[in-house]
């Protein structure tokens, strides 16, 4: 059984009734999963049940929720069973609700952020990684009830400034640049091999959240990066080639496809109207980019920063 299919049923069992219960209007309380962990994304297998899989979902309430019932709440959560189809549950706090519980919408988000309300500037929703942000949205939503935890996460998911894509996406153009054109090929005809693995390594890594940005959709930590581009519908058929360069042995053959894994990134910069330079080398793309940017705290940083 997958993690969240584990969680909607614990919640269907008995969460509705605290819901019921404390929520009788319909104005107070989200319920759902979502986080860091393979089954937020639905990537979880047999090797993901030997640690921290339960059957857990969260409450979320505002601060003004939080002072009225959230002490009352938190303790008919951890009443609930701590045994359900086979799974046991651990305690969870008000306060250290990491792995499910009841927790205020501030408090959770600050997880993920480093801020205890939504990003204000360009220059904070760049500091967040993409990979917290992926945390933040994924998952699901059981029940929608509290308007902030709303607000919050769908801000979250859609509100990322275009200059701020526009710079993530520059610097990791510039990294694929640096990377696989210009490096891959210098360090082979020099015999290096664990150098240019490391190369080669990077262009992917980069190239994989390139993807991401180019579907305006956040990458997840990287150990979930292949898995999760191979489902992108814009270059994601990419991410077979991206794997031939990490996994294959260091040849001539990879500079070629290096270059083509380039070239089709160039072409949909292009389609999407990111950059309007006309050169095979990522970095003039990148440096294309980044013209467009008008944002007075991203407008000064180097190339590769963000």
């Amino acid at each position: 059984m997958k993690g969240l299919e584990l969680s909607r049923a614990y919640f269907e069992e008995y969460g509705r009734e605290l819901l019921a219960r404390f929520d009788p209007t319909g104005e107070k309380i989200s319920a759902g999963l979502l986080g860091y962990g393979s089954e937020c994304l639905g990537y979880d297998d047999e090797l993901s049940a030997d640690h921290d899989f339960e059957p857990r979902f969260y409450l979320w309430i505002d601060e003004r929720t939080e002072r009225e019932i959230g002490f009352k709440l938190m303790r008919a959560y951890n009443a609930l069973p701590h045994e359900f189809m086979g799974y046991g549950r651990t305690a969870h706090s008000l306060y250290c609700a990491g792995r499910g519980g009841v927790v205020t919408v501030r408090d959770f988000f600050e997880t993920f952020t480093g801020l205890g309300r939504l990003p204000e500037s360009d220059g904070e929703w760049l500091r967040i990684p993409d990979y917290s942000l992926n945390a933040a949205v994924n998952g699901q939503i059981f029940v929608d009830n509290c308007k902030e935890f709303r607000l919050f996460r769908d801000t979250l998911k859609e509100g990322m400034p275009i200059d701020v894509r526009r710079q993530k996406l520059a610097a990791r153009l510039a990294v694929m640049a640096q990377s696989g054109q210009y490096n891959y090929p210098r360090i082979l005809q020099r015999g290096d091999f664990g150098a240019a693995a490391l190369a080669a390594a990077e262009f992917a890594a980069k190239g994989l959240e390139v993807l991401f940005i180019l579907n305006k959709a956040y990458a997840p930590y990287y150990k979930w990066l292949f898995r999760a581009a191979r489902e992108l519908p814009v270059l994601g058929s990419l991410t077979e080639d991206f794997e031939y360069i990490v996994n294959a042995p260091q040849s001539e053959e990879k500079s070629t496809r290096i270059e083509s894994v380039s070239a089709a990134i160039i072409d949909e910069l292009k389609r999407q109207g990111y950059s309007k330079a006309e050169d095979s080398y990522l970095e003039a793309h990148a440096v294309s980019v980044r013209h467009a940017i008008r944002s007075k705290d991203l407008i000064g940083l180097h190339l590769m920063e963000g």
